[in-house]
């Protein structure tokens, strides 16, 4: 619509504000005039201007500023009014309805005969009729209504809605004169019960077809087709990505955790531990990103709380304190003890009801290898002798992974067998008593000679030895 069009709609509009609160009386010919004339049939169709949706009941006024007459939009948008006029001439319909802005477009009028107006399109700026467009060559997403839905019964938002536009060659959306159907398909997809509703739409006056997806029981990435089938050729667009996410935390389904269970921490202060909450629905899915997890701890600081990401995980940081100690009636974890400390993590079920969960980890320190029994030896001719040793912090506790164990031969002729060579795995109680066996290494040979062995251990708890001296034959 070009600028002076657009004034002299606006002072039309303007006019039939006035008109609108008045009586209008039909002019009739003078005296000795001759009277000619009759009737004109307006139709035509109102739409919503973004989704392309008829709109029902909105108030249609007709006039040549002589007469006039209205009518209202059925469910369908459609409306219908009959007009007197003297000549053929242009006349102006003017559309409203309250929550949108009026509109004003103009046709020219026939004596006795039905005239189509342009579409009128509602929405905050005024609209104008459509260009005629060609046949469908393409369909794209046009809106969707949440890139995100949650799980049945997570207290989500369950549905959304896409919208695609056909558009013609030149980029125009088709008209009502070039109506195609659409199918909708799903792509890929968790395959937890979600579907599509329609399955298929004829395009409205906006070349727009609009489906709504529903949510299913699983969490995952749904993958929305539309296509349309003109003959041979299907014309497909790029897949539409909405992720379904989970409910509402499950105590069944949460769970906190680091990534050891013994930090070679004893002593230290502000030694970092990460700590990781998992949090999902009763249907084993992650829970809806942003889930508040709260945490806390017996020993230490930690942060108090995380939102959950799109894997149900919340991750905190925890500072050690030097010298955790777990009391041995706790009741989680009873007898414990020194070393030792808990973490536990809380969140808010379906039920808003409080549901949490816990864990405990060890801090352990230097090595010290003790009770070793027997403490010397004194090996017959092609003799052994059994040994076992204690290796483990000043709290009886066992050192960190990665810490090696090791019983060699200092001196003389024997050899060693049995645990010699232990790499500590990653454990909170065990692995702290050993054993090995010393045997003469030259049975063809009976001379008396002193011999040693050496115990090690070295890692990121410390260092540690300890020497056993003996006799050989």
């Amino acid at each position: 619509m070009n600028n002076s069009l657009k004034v002299i709609l606006s002072i039309i509009f303007a006019a039939l504000l006035l008109l609108s609160g008045c009586e209008v009386k039909e002019s009739g010919p003078t005296d000795g005039e001759e009277t000619e004339g009759g009737t004109v049939t307006i139709t035509g169709q109102v739409v919503e201007s973004s989704s392309g949706n008829p709109i029902n009941n909105a108030l249609v006024k007709v006039t040549d500023f002589v007469n006039e007459n209205g009518g209202a939009t059925n469910s369908s948008g459609m409306y219908s009014v009959t007009l007197d006029i003297d000549k053929n001439k242009e006349v102006f319909i003017v559309v409203s309805l309250t929550g949108y802005s009026a509109d004003t477009t103009s046709v020219f009028a026939t004596i006795d005969a039905s005239v189509q107006a342009p579409l009128v399109q509602l929405k905050q700026e005024s609209g104008t009729g459509q260009t005629p467009s060609g046949g469908a060559a393409s369909v794209y997403l046009y809106e969707q209504s949440s890139e995100s839905i949650g799980v049945k019964e997570s207290g989500s938002i369950q549905t959304a809605q896409i919208i695609f536009e056909v558009q013609d060659s030149n980029g125009v959306h088709i008209d009502l004169d070039n109506q195609e159907t659409v199918q909708f398909t799903l792509g890929n997809s968790p395959g937890g019960g979600e579907y599509l509703h329609p399955s298929s739409v004829k395009t409205n006056a906006l070349g727009r077809a609009s489906v709504t997806l529903n949510t299913g029981f699983t969490a995952g990435v749904v993958q929305v087709i539309a296509e349309i089938t003109k003959g041979n050729e299907t014309i497909r667009s790029k897949p539409v990505l909405i992720a379904i996410h989970g409910g509402l935390p499950d105590d069944g389904h949460f769970h906190v955790a680091s990534e050891k269970l013994n930090y070679p921490a004893l002593g230290i202060i502000g030694y970092d531990i990460g700590f990781t909450a998992y949090v999902g629905d009763k249907f084993s899915n992650p829970v809806r990103p942003g889930t508040a997890v709260y945490f806390e701890t017996t020993s230490g600081i930690i942060e108090g709380s995380n939102l959950t990401s799109d894997l149900g995980t919340a991750n905190v940081t925890l500072l050690t304190q030097p010298w955790p100690e777990l009391p041995m009636n706790d009741p989680d974890y009873p007898n414990l003890g020194k070393g030792f400390f808990k973490v536990t993590a809380k969140t808010a079920n379906e039920n808003y009801d409080q549901i949490l969960t816990k864990t405990v980890r060890l801090q352990s320190g230097q090595p010290f290898i003790s009770q070793v029994s027997p403490s010397t030896f004194n090996l017959a001719n092609g003799g052994s002798q059994s040994f076992s040793f204690n290796v483990a912090d000043l709290n009886n506790n066992p050192i960190a992974s990665g810490n090696t164990i090791s019983v060699s031969v200092a001196s003389g002729d024997i050899e060693v067998s049995g645990d010699i060579s232990i790499r500590m795995p990653d454990v909170l109680a065990g692995m702290t008593t050993f054993y090995f066996t010393v045997s003469d290494s030259k049975s063809d040979e009976d001379k008396p000679q002193t011999a040693s062995v050496t115990i090690s251990s070295a890692g990121p708890n410390g260092d540690a030895s300890f020497s056993i001296t003996g006799t050989s034959r």
